[in-house]
């Protein structure tokens, strides 16, 4: 029983099963009674008989009516045929001795009252009519004491067929309870797990499901095939997050090219300079032999940020100032900000705390906000960099805000949501901000978004400043 639908079969068999006892049960007690019933009545029978009899009894032997011997008799054959017939019946209720001792007194009760007969010819009948009335007496209280012993019976039987569905509904009430909590268990807390697991993939969240998946059944299937899933888009996310670092250096290459420019013109001004100037002094030389290794450094300097940002390193965190990874970022886009005649302001507004950090990555984060911010911006604005106490004691926060259009208010909720843009068609992809949240989660920490449109937008990052951070570990 390893699917989910032979499970909901067994479910309704169990419920089928108990109608199924239930009914036959009724139907047996319903025929049972109606048995009885009929015993009974045929037990009245007998008791009217015996009624009669004893009626005739009184009118030939008491009152002396000879005219009433026939029907005496009648009912006497009567009475001897359905106690015949009851025989059985009789002895089941009560008992082989008393049903043997009726018996005996109903057969001398009629040899008495052929003795009886003979003896009113005689005219000598009073002692045989004390007798008779005796035994008619005894015959009378047996049956009396059947038709009772019947009844309770009667009453035990309509007892039992109004207690048994009660005992049959809490019996089912407990067996259903059993499987509802197997079901539970097997089936509807899997479920809510999956559920919650999915609602966090669409979050950004790839944790894997740690449940028992060795059941063979459709659930442990799909948990397998989640796990398997959300391992293949961590391992795509890692890509995407280098496509997109890849294509984030595609808008800033113009600076970048712009930034080397500058100190590679200057090595060659005063490389041209050392050639051709054969009268400068030592102390000019120097100078200018500075000025080369400073320019170098520089263009050395710039070179090395860009490899550091577009390397594809497992993540790797360390501990450092957020001022410094900032200002690493904004360089790689100081160009395009000049170049739109944007105002960069930085405020500090917190003291700092080295956080751990993925180097890389955070600035991959960063950079997909001060993009879309310089975007926001075609004609000039400014642009904010803040970073101030976060909302719990052991956050720091940082904002990116920007003056440019905005985002309405209606996608606001769906703004990190893979493959969402409010750009233009073929002007964005809409993957860096889902990128940036997938990278703040895995720092355990969370993004928010506050826009007005015509206003402007400011984005706020949250992260933990604890000693000790796991990285895997979702606050939210």
């Amino acid at each position: 029983m390893k699917t989910i639908g032979s499970r909901l079969f067994f479910l309704l068999a169990v419920c089928l099963a108990f109608m199924l006892a239930s009914t036959l049960f009724h139907y047996e007690n319903v025929v049972g009674l109606k048995d009885k019933l009929i015993l009974m009545e045929r037990f009245n029978d007998l008791r009217d008989n015996i009624l009669e009899l004893r009626r005739y009894e009184k009118n030939v032997f008491l009152v002396g009516d000879r005219s009433d011997v026939d029907k005496l008799i009648s009912y006497l054959l009567q009475t001897i045929n359905v106690f015949n017939d009851l025989r059985g019946q009789m002895k089941n209720i009560m008992g082989a001795l008393a049903l043997e001792e009726f018996q005996n007194d109903l057969q001398t009760y009629e040899k008495l009252v052929y003795r009886g007969m003979d003896s009113e010819k005689q005219g000598a009948a009073d002692y045989v009519n004390s007798q008779i009335r005796e035994k008619g007496k005894l015959l009378n209280d047996y049956v009396d004491k059947l038709i009772e012993t019947k009844r309770r019976q009667i009453d035990q039987a309509i007892n039992t067929t109004l207690i048994i569905p009660f005992v049959f509904f809490l019996l089912f009430l407990a067996v259903f309870a059993f499987l509802l909590f197997k079901a539970r268990r097997n089936i509807s807390k899997p479920l809510s797990i999956l559920h919650t697991a999915t609602g966090k993939v669409s979050r950004g969240d790839f944790t894997q499901i740690y449940y028992p998946t060795d059941r063979g059944d459709e659930i442990s299937a799909c948990i397998n095939a989640f796990n398997k899933m959300t391992k293949e888009i961590q391992i795509r996310q890692e890509q995407l997050l280098h496509s997109r670092k890849m294509a984030s250096i595609g808008i800033f290459t113009s600076g970048i090219a712009h930034e080397l420019n500058n100190p590679i013109n200057n090595i060659s001004l005063i490389t041209e300079t050392l050639m051709d100037e054969n009268d400068l002094t030592p102390a000019e030389k120097d100078k200018l032999y500075n000025d080369l290794m400073g320019q170098a450094e520089r263009a050395a300097e710039i070179v090395k940020g860009l490899l550091e940002f577009s390397r594809n390193d497992q993540e790797q965190l360390e501990k450092l100032s957020l001022d410094d990874i900032i200002e690493k970022t904004v360089r790689l886009v100081q160009n395009k900000i000049k170049l739109q005649q944007i105002k960069y302001v930085k405020s500090i507004n917190t003291p700092l705390k080295p956080v751990w950090i993925d180097k890389s990555r955070l600035q991959q984060a960063l950079l997909n906000l001060l993009i879309n911010a310089i975007q926001a911006m075609p004609e000039g604005g400014t642009l904010g960099v803040a970073i101030r106490a976060g909302e719990n004691p052991d956050e720091i926060r940082i904002d990116v805000a920007d003056t440019g259009s905005g985002i309405p208010q209606d996608q606001l909720d769906s703004i990190f949501d893979p493959f969402f843009t409010t750009k233009k068609e073929g002007e964005g992809t809409g993957l860096g901000l889902s990128v940036t949240y997938g990278i703040i989660k895995k720092h355990g920490g969370r993004i928010t978004v506050t826009s007005k449109p015509g206003q402007g937008s400011i984005f706020s990052i949250f992260l933990s400043t604890k000693e000790k951070h796991d990285p895997g570990h979702d606050p939210a």
